[in-house]
């Protein structure tokens, strides 16, 4: 279920649009609001001058630089305090939440809940992967198989078809610690893990422990070491859910 609060990209992230959009009016109109002439002849310091093609793509390119740097705050900001920003993980439902800020219009934001027959999906591919070894692939054949229900299509919000892609992101997405994580990607492309933006602690019920999601990832990448802790505390299944066939 996509977030209505997030601009998406290809790695589920997002910033918020609010973040992310400096309103309707142009840079120029902005400018003009406030009173700034950024240029005016240089005989007459009454008269504007029209600027150059170059000098506007330089203006507009530090505003866009601007705007982007204060978008990545606030999204920053929202992840460690516990929001969720992009699309919401499989296993997981959005709960929206109504928050003030300090000396701001209230806002909302979204945390996760669990899914229950989707959370107990979820840590049947990760056993399957890390402890029995199998190929995402083969994981894919098993959930078709077994009609394990399939993450929603996000355009009709009907039941999609499992894939080896579905499988790829459910592995690798560091959501299911029970952790916000944002930045995994910067224009499409992977970003280095060291650069990611963690919550500072568990903000949703996590998934499956630390140890069992670097099991399950055969990159074997570092986890931060507050997000990892016990098996018992991490699960937040019932017992009898923890490995339904």
């Amino acid at each position: 279920m996509p977030s209505n609060t997030s601009a998406r990209d290809e790695s589920g992230d997002g910033i918020p649009r609010w973040a992310a959009t400096a309103g309707r009016h142009t840079v120029w109109q902005r400018l003009a609001a406030t009173g700034a002439r950024l240029f005016c002849s240089a005989t007459n310091p009454n008269e504007e001058a029209e600027p150059s093609w170059r000098v506007r793509q330089h203006v507009l390119r530090d505003y866009h630089a601007t705007n982007v740097a204060a978008a990545r705050t606030v999204s920053e900001e929202l992840v460690r305090a516990g929001f969720n920003t992009g699309d919401v993980p499989y296993g997981y439902r959005a709960q929206r939440v109504r928050v003030t800020p300090e000396g701001r219009r209230p806002r909302w934001r979204t945390r996760l809940l669990i899914e229950p027959v989707e959370a107990s999906t979820v840590r049947m591919i990760f056993l399957w992967r890390g402890e029995d070894r199998l190929s995402t692939t083969e994981i894919g054949r098993r959930l078709a198989a077994s009609r394990y229900p399939a993450p929603l299509d996000p355009e009709t919000g009907e039941p999609g078809v499992w894939t080896v892609a579905m499988v790829r992101a459910i592995l690798r997405n560091p959501k299911y610690l029970g952790r916000q994580v944002w930045g995994r990607t910067h224009h499409g492309k992977p970003t280095p893990r060291t650069d990611w933006v963690w919550s500072q602690v568990w903000v949703h019920p996590p998934l499956v422990t630390a140890d069992e999601f670097a099991a399950a990832d055969r990159r074997s990448w570092p986890i931060p070491s507050s997000a990892r802790t016990t098996d018992d505390s991490a699960n937040a299944l019932p017992p009898d859910q923890r490995r339904a066939a």
